[in-house]
């Protein structure tokens, strides 16, 4: 894959196991692909019950470099006081005009999980509208950028988007690099554990496609296609 043709991937997340649980193995596959991954998570985690904020920082770096991914963190009002702000859509904005994703994932906004999941779903699908905007002030500091698409990903099997059908992706391969990246937030496996929830999530989904392991992605928009031609296979098989 030339320089051209690599995607940069920016994933977000409200606190800093999210996204590696989320969406783990779809950025290590990307990552084999050649793509930019960049990780942009919204809070220390500072009000969860396991971990201090230092832990829970230093864990996330640690996940971060076995993806090889850039890492920055934002102060979007901290662990369970994200709001689905102005402000904090702008704070994203920048983020995604400095590093100018050609794909942007975020959590679902399913209303059942925790406030800040929603909250951040939100304010980055405003984020991403407000990046394109040539004419905003607070956003002057960096040029306009427009995204290529917007997906969303299930941080739990019970955050799965109600409503509209989700790309599934085969990441069989990637599975044991997968469960070492969630594996780096040990601090957080204490009182469930979120590694099988998640792995035996992702087995029913490769069932779905006849294959041993898949993750979802929901598309904020509809997907555009040259053809039937280039039209992917769906999962039922028939």
């Amino acid at each position: 894959m030339s320089e051209t043709e690599r995607k940069r991937i920016l994933a977000v997340g409200a606190h800093p196991d999210d996204i590696e649980f989320g969406c783990g193995a779809i950025l290590l596959k990307e990552a084999s692909l050649g793509s930019h991954i960049g990780l942009l998570v919204c809070s220390l985690g500072e009000a969860g019950s396991n971990g201090t904020p230092e832990v829970r920082e230093q864990e996330c770096r640690e996940a971060s470099s076995l993806l090889e991914a850039s890492l920055t963190f934002l102060d979007c009002g901290g662990d369970s006081k994200i709001e689905a702000s102005r402000a904090n859509a702008l704070l994203i904005a920048k983020e995604i005009r400095r590093l100018r994703p050609d794909v942007v994932l975020a959590p679902t906004d399913t209303v059942n999980q925790h406030p800040d999941h929603v909250a951040i779903s939100n304010v980055t699908r405003d984020a991403a509208r407000l990046a394109r905007y040539g004419g905003l002030e607070e956003l002057k500091a960096f040029s306009p950028h427009a995204v290529e698409s917007l997906f969303y990903y299930a941080i739990t099997p019970g955050a799965a988007r109600e409503g509209g059908t989700p790309f599934l992706v085969d990441v069989s391969p990637f599975v044991s690099a997968w469960e070492a990246l969630m594996n780096c937030h040990a601090s957080q496996m204490k009182t469930r554990n979120y590694l099988e929830l998640q792995v035996s999530n992702s087995r029913t989904l490769g069932l779905q496609m006849g294959v041993t392991h898949g993750q979802a992605l929901w598309p904020n928009d509809p997907v555009v296609i040259d053809s039937l031609n280039s039209a992917p296979p769906g999962a039922r098989l028939f």
